[in-house]
This record gives C-alpha cells, structure tokens and sequence, in this order.
C-alpha cells in the first residue's frame, strides 16, 4: 500500500512539471477501460492488500477544461472481522485479524471532471459526483452474522488524476478516488465510521489505471494559442524583391502622388542605410520607411516583412541598445481613436521581433496618434508620411 501511495504521489508531482504541449479540444468524447487497486478506508473491519477491480467508462468534453463522465466499476475488497461481537457456529468468539470477509461493489458513477491544464501533455484534473452501487458482502460460513445483506445504495464521490498524452487520440489515465458508501456494505450495521460528507457511511479508496480512447473531436481550441504568445504570421520563403515593394508602396498611395514617392524609393534607401549605417554608430532615432498596415488596422502588409527582417538583424549585431517603437497616424479621425490605431500598430512590430529573437525588455511600445507630423496633414502625401512606425534609441 505505501509503495503504491509513493507511486501515485511521483505521477501526480511529474505531471504538474512536465511541460510538453498538446493539442485541446473545443469538445469530444472518449472511451476508457482499465484496473483499479480498491482498499476499505474508514469502515468496521481492517482494510486488507489482496484487492482488485477494473473500470469502463464513456466521457463527454464539452471545452478544453470541462468534461463530464460516466464510469462503470467492480471492485473486490477484503477486510479483518474485529472479535467480540460475532461467534463461530460452535460458539465461540471470533477473535480480532483471524478471520477475513470480502465485499463486491458494482457501480455506475457520473462525475464532473475539471482539468488544470488542458495545453500541457499531462494534464491534472480534479472531480466529483455520485452513483449507484450494489454491494454484497461475504463472510466465512462457520461466522454467525444475521446482519448480512446485499443491497443497492447510492455513494458519492472524490477523485483526482491526470491523463498523460501518448498519441492524438490515445491518454493514459491514472486517477485516485475516494468513495461514501452505505455503512452496511462491510456487513455490519453498527456503524461508527464516516464518509467523506460527514455522514455516517463507510469509505473505500481506488487506485486505477488505464487508457482513454478520444474517438471523436469537435474543432481544435484557440485556448493554447495563449501558451505560444501572440504571432505575426511571417511568409517563410519568397520575399518579394525591392522592386515589386516599391510598386505595392506605390498602389496604397493616391494617384497624385504617385511620381514624387516613386522617385525616392523609399524601402530601397532605408535598407541602404541599414546596411552601410549601424545603428548604434549613426542614429538615435529613424524612421521605418516601407512599414504599412491596412487601413483602420493594425495588421502588417507584405512589403513590411523585409524592412522588418532587416531591422531584427540590426538589434541582434547591436544587443546592447534598447529601441522605443512609436507609432505616429494623420489626423483623419477621432483624437482617441487614433492613438489606440497608433499604439496597436506600434505593439504589432515590437512582437514581430520579440517573435523574432529580440529581448523583450529592449523594447517598449507607444501610440502618439495624430501628434508630431512630419508632412503636411492638408495632403495626401502629408498624411501618407505622417502614418509611420519610428524607431527611438533610449539607452
């Protein structure tokens, strides 16, 4: 008994630090089979080892954290009469650990499952519930006991586990339980004993361990995406070319303005300046020409990847600098409006390059909104130039 409680204790300690991901679930269900090692608690007679018991049970998820379940199990359960109270047939008084009896529980559960950390390969969970069993205890023939009777009753239970993953679809579930039962089931009626609501019931423990099949799954869950932070979905292969940037710069500004931006090649000269300028040597502040967002939003269009590539690189040839990324919008729109538009965007770039490799703590991000213009806001190339990501050095 205690090399088993040691056994469950070093699962229950390695699954709260293993730190494997897994996949979750907004809803599914499984089916799960396997041994259980029973044991009398708190009841009239003294718990015996030579204990046995298996389990079935179907299990519905409803999210990646709740799941209720329906367990079906039998147990074996052996226990030491006490002495004084009961006599052999010759008369005689049966004397305390001489004698064992045995009890067989039959029981369907319904419990209410909660896991902890659905995210993680190994995953603890806690629960409760109540059932109906059928028990019947046996005594020894030659042992006078007019107490004995088979009966079905309800019991209440206290479990938990953890479900280990081993493949998508198959976990292995190790679990244990603590059960109120009716205080007949050890075949004595006096009972001083109590389960585990206070009452006046007997309790027996389970040990058990199997496997879940989840044969069937609803869509996956959103809810590990937390564990990997927040990412900007970056093409891995096929960059577009200086030139073919230069014309989609060029397809997000008014046509009147068209031949003046055309002619400075904007990303063309910054990536220019990247590569024969350090950063920490020749600037304190710049700006990140060629950095775009859809309108009204904060998402990055695909001529910005390559000015921010090339603006991670310079923060991992310089890791002693410490950069404020700081979002500027025009003066279209509400006052309000505009700095929160300006701050989002701003935070956008700093997890592209937290994402990237770079130190969170080098960098901080802040939304001015409309306020410090560099063009003329009356313009449309003003404001196309006064919607821009800078970058400040603080250190």
């Amino acid at each position: 008994m205690k090399k088993l409680s040691l056994l469950f204790a070093f699962l229950s300690l390695f699954s709260a630090q293993k730190v494997l991901f897994a996949q979750a679930y907004q809803n599914s269900w499984g089916f799960g089979f396997g041994l259980s090692y029973p044991r009398f608690l708190s009841s009239d007679v003294s718990p015996m080892n030579y204990n046995v018991g298996g389990l079935l049970s179907l299990q519905r998820n409803f999210s990646q954290n709740v799941a209720l379940r329906l367990l079906g199990n039998y147990d074996y359960i052996e226990g030491k009469i006490p002495g004084g109270s009961f006599y052999y047939n010759n008369g005689g008084v049966v004397q305390t650990g001489i004698e064992n009896m045995h009890t067989n529980i039959a029981s369907g559960n319904l419990d209410l499952l909660y896991y902890f950390v659905p995210c993680f390969a190994v995953d603890p969970y806690f629960g409760g519930g109540f059932g109906v069993a059928y028990f019947k205890p046996v005594w020894p023939k030659n042992i006078q006991n007019s107490q004995i009777k088979s009966k079905f009753t309800a019991q209440f239970n206290a479990v938990f586990g953890s479900e280990w993953k081993v493949s998508e679809n198959w976990k292995l579930n190790t679990e244990f339980g603590m059960h109120s039962i009716d205080g007949e089931v050890d075949g004595i009626v006096t009972n001083n004993r109590q389960g585990i609501f206070g009452s006046n019931a007997d309790c027996y423990i389970t040990f058990n361990a199997g496997f879940i099949y989840y044969f069937d799954k609803g869509a996956k869950s959103k809810y590990c995406d937390l564990y990997n932070g927040i990412t900007v979905e970056v093409p891995k292969e096929n960059y577009p070319t200086l030139e073919q940037i230069d014309s989609l710069i060029t397809a997000h500004i008014p046509k009147e303005v068209v031949k003046e931006v055309v002619v400075e090649k904007p990303v063309e000269k910054q990536v220019e300046k990247l590569v024969e300028k350090p950063v920490v040597e020749k600037r304190k502040s710049w700006i990140l020409h060629g950095v775009n967002f859809k309108s009204n939003s904060s998402e990055l269009l695909p001529e910005s990847y390559p000015v921010l590539e090339q603006e991670k690189q310079n923060l991992k040839e310089n890791p002693d600098i410490r950069v404020e990324i700081q979002g500027y919008t025009d003066n279209v729109g509400k006052d309000t409006k505009n700095k929160k538009l300006s701050e989002k965007r701003a935070n956008t770039v700093r997890e592209y390059l937290i994402n990237g490799g770079i130190d969170p703590s080098r960098l901080n991000a802040l939304g001015f909104g409309k306020s410090n213009p560099i063009g003329d806001n009356n313009t449309e190339k003003g404001r196309a130039e006064n919607r821009r990501i800078e970058f400040k050095i603080i250190n």
